[in-house]
């Protein structure tokens, strides 16, 4: 990013009228004036001014002494006329000291000390408005003070035929203090320390109409009442500061990164090297922020159903999205997912876990993500949801859209224990198995249990071995369970005996009918997916924003795929000399070889073949499993097609085979994995036929706002890349910066009578053009999901939920913003 604003627009160049060339002109600046009555520059009008006035100059020397007692007002919000913020030059003119003139009154005038060339005359010629308020705006940064558009005169055919431009500290200050109140209290109002910049100057251009020619300064005055900008002050000038495009992406990525405006303006002055060479404060950094949020405004729900029909058009990204709303047209449920997950679903989707997280939006939609694991053992996103309310309804209609954008329905659903989602699965996912997520509900064991058990190592230990046991059968967990509770006497425990009722939900015992049920025993996927998501979300975000920080959070995602695709290419130490190691390290990804390693290390250390018989086809063992507690188990080979059956089930729970197999497979001299029992879902090579769908080219029929940002982005980096290729070499960053000049006075010349863009443009820059809302969907309600509100609270909390959140007194709304900067003002 470049330190500072964009470049001032460029102006016309100056001619000459009767024989004479502008002095600007003369000297290689463009004034865009046209100057009249020959080469001799008229006197200065000086404005009106008594006899008894008749100024005595001092030192600029002395004038530093009063500067401090005489410091410009602060910035503050006025309601001006018209201001104009142009993008400017990233270097500060050096200001030299005013002429400071003390009046036989007393009273101190400063007049500006720049170089003639930047200053008006009268019977000066401008084209149009537009130049004559650059050149005065370019001799207000000069001089040391901003300038604005004021008063002006129209003829019947709405014609300017006479405008005052003046410095921007002119007219009347703003009487007394103002107020801000809150609505919520009438008795109540809290004064906001402001100040005014305004103090009666009178320093200003007047401009008249002048046919074919232009407009032509009338009269021009020059002295100012209050001390000008010098030195750094310069750069609290609106003629100074410009939040540019390049700023306004800055602060877009931050924020996608989580970074707020003030810590994004902190780094833009490391990027830079200084606050000076920003060229904007961190308050215009805050303004933008704001203005992004208020420009969003009603046109949310709009927005983001418009973003998502465009990503729909292209082919090549199979982006699909589904919504609903209420009888009043608000959007109660949105659910999405592109290509990449569909395809993830396509081989990863045998068990899905989803879990409704809070607190994402200012809405108060509940999230829903749909989540899976990889082929790295990694959490992966197939989808998305945002729903107005934890209902039957709603849960239906989400997990039927679900079903209709992936073609199917999972093998097994993993849930939290709330009732709508039962119900919702059991009466539409009919051939899903519904299975509880085992670590919420022992996450909620020590407050069920009381803090006596919940401490005790020994009792936790074993109760944590009948639940986590998965070698055991429903019976043998039955009786554990039993055991364990009459020990410890909590037969009367309600909680314990509910979740005992409900075994078959979330018991791993339970689950050897269901094909990679082990996933279910790990720690929770949703809890940690919410966990994941939640470094990118905030609570006030709006639909538009969520978006935003979900596809970064989606591409941090994926970008941990890349790596450790990339992770999994290489050859990993070997433990044992083994062949089947070897075998397994080419197949698998690395995260699964550690695992299958393991199970190898085991069948070789910790497993002994008691018995061992055969038969024609078949050969049968007995394996003992020393870290199962000396357990038995039958191996079953067939020699034929090296088919291999365990009765401990462990294949059919994990996907690859357990240590009883691999110590059978090596008794039968079995070099390699029998490629039946290598899930494509566990390779390296488990997403082959997707692999374009991470490509980072442009997608095709994309908008207009992606193709500018990837093409800004390309541009970003070549341009880095070309620094670093200059490296230390003077001559070559010299080179670097004369290319760069180069350009800079070719898009000056393409600039000379471009618009100016207003902030609201700005921001639609951002959030893209409001579409035309044909189907009428408004904005999501606020949404009042769980919890019964009966909880006890203290005074202190009470009393402040008493009084309410402060509201705008124009709109009555509490959304962030106040009367000054209500989005209703600027329709």
């Amino acid at each position: 990013m470049k330190g500072g604003p964009e470049p001032v627009a460029a102006l016309p160049p100056a001619t000459a009228r009767g024989g004479g060339e502008c002095r600007g002109a003369a000297q290689g600046v463009k004034t865009g004036c046209v100057c009249v009555g020959g080469s001799k520059l008229p006197e200065r009008h000086s404005g009106r001014r008594g006899a008894e006035d008749v100024p005595h100059v001092e030192s600029s020397d002395s004038e530093q002494s009063y500067r401090d007692s005489d410091s410009e007002a602060s910035e503050s919000d006025e309601d001006v006329e018209e201001e104009i913020n142009l993008d400017v030059e990233r270097e500060y003119p050096k200001v030299p000291p005013p002429k400071v003139l003390i009046l036989p009154s007393g009273a101190k005038k400063w007049i500006p000390s720049c170089d003639e060339i930047y200053k008006p005359r009268t019977s000066q010629h401008f084209p149009t408005l537009y130049d004559a308020f650059l050149f005065y705006r370019e001799y207000g940064r000069q001089g040391g003070f901003d300038v604005r558009k004021s008063g002006q005169k129209s003829n019947r055919k709405g014609n300017v035929v006479s405008k005052v431009m003046q410095c921007n500290c002119g007219g009347k200050p703003t009487p007394g203090t103002l107020k801000s109140k809150d609505d919520t209290d009438a008795s109540s109002s809290q004064e906001r320390r402001t100040t005014s910049r305004r103090c009666l100057c009178e320093a200003r251009i007047v401009l008249k109409a002048a046919g074919q020619r232009g407009f032509v300064v009338m009269s021009f005055v020059e002295e100012h009442n209050h001390a000008l900008a010098v030195g750094a002050e310069s750069m609290f000038l609106r003629c100074n500061r410009s939040v540019s495009k390049s700023h306004q992406n800055f602060i877009i990525d931050c924020s996608r990164a989580k970074i707020g405006a003030t810590r994004a303006y902190n780094l833009a002055k490391e990027m830079v090297g200084s606050y000076e060479n920003v060229g904007a404060t961190c308050s215009d950094f805050k303004n933008f922020a704001r203005d992004v949020k208020l420009g969003i405004g009603e046109n949310d729900a709009c927005l983001i159903l418009d973003k998502f029909k465009t990503r729909a058009k292209s082919k090549d990204n199979k982006f699909f999205f589904d919504y609903k709303t209420d009888r009043e047209a608000h959007l109660t449920g949105l659910f999405w997912t592109d290509g990449i997950g569909q395809a993830n679903y396509e081989v990863f989707g045998d068990i899905v876990s989803f879990d409704p997280t809070f607190r994402t939006n200012k809405y108060n939609m509940v999230f829903v993500p749909f989540t899976g694991v990889d082929n790295h053992w990694k959490n992966v996103t197939f989808g998305a949801s945002l729903i107005a309310k934890e209902d039957y309804k709603n849960f239906k209609w989400l997990i039927n859209t679900f079903k209709r954008a992936m073609g199917r329905a999972p093998i097994c659903v993993i849930t939290d224990q709330c009732p709508a989602i039962k119900k919702a699965i059991q009466l539409n996912w009919t051939d899903t198995k519904h299975r509880l997520c085992m670590w919420h509900i022992m996450n909620k064991l020590p407050a069920q249990i009381g803090p006596k058990r919940a401490t005790d190592k020994v009792f936790m230990s074993k109760l944590k071995s009948v639940i986590y046991s998965e070698n055991s059968s429903p019976v043998q967990f039955e009786e554990g369970w039993d055991a364990v509770i009459s020990e410890y006497d909590l037969q009367d425990n309600k909680w314990l005996d509910g979740m005992f009722r409900r075994r078959k939900s979330w018991i791993p015992a339970y689950f050897s009918d269901i094909e990679m049920a082990g996933l279910l025993r790990t720690t929770s996927r949703s809890e940690s997916s919410n966990s994941f998501f939640q470094h990118f979300h905030e609570r006030g975000d709006t639909l538009v924003e969520f978006f935003s920080s979900f596809e970064s959070a989606m591409d941090k995602q994926r970008l941990r795929t890349i790596e450790d695709d990339r992770n999994s290419r290489k050859t990993p130490r070997m433990e044992t000399p083994l062949h089947i190691e070897k075998d397994v390290a080419q197949v698998y990804t690395l995260a699964l070889y550690y695992r299958v390693r393991e199970q190898i290390i085991n069948a070789c250390f910790h497993n002994t073949m008691p018995e061992m018989s055969r038969s024609d086809e078949m050969r049968y063992f007995t394996c003992k499993d020393d870290l199962a507690k000396g357990q038995l188990f039958k191996v079953s080979v067939s020699q034929s097609n090296n088919n291999v059956d365990c009765s401990c089930k462990y294949y059919n729970r994990y996907g690859y085979l357990c240590c009883h197999a691999f110590a059978a497979l090596q008794q039968c001299g079995i070099q390699s994995i029998p490629r039946q029992y290598v899930k494509a879902r566990w390779t390296k090579d488990a997403l082959r036929n997707h692999s374009s769908l991470g490509s980072i080219e442009m997608p095709p029929n994309c908008d207009k706002a992606e193709r500018i940002k990837h093409k800004r982005t390309r541009a970003f980096f070549e341009f880095q890349n070309m620094l670093d290729m200059a490296g230390e070499d003077e001559d070559k960053l010299d080179m670097v910066r004369a290319n760069l000049r180069d350009l800079d006075s070719t898009f000056q010349k393409g600039m000379e009578f471009a618009d100016v863009q207003s902030q609201a443009n700005r921001v639609d820059a951002f959030v893209g053009p409001i579409p035309v809302n044909e189907e009428g969907v408004r904005n999501p309600n606020l949404s009042r999901n769980k919890g019964c509100g009966t909880r006890m609270k203290s005074s202190r909390e009470i009393s402040v939920q008493a009084k309410g959140q402060r509201t705008c007194s124009v709109c009555n709304k509490t959304e962030g913003h106040n009367a000054r900067t209500c989005p209703t003002l600027k329709k």
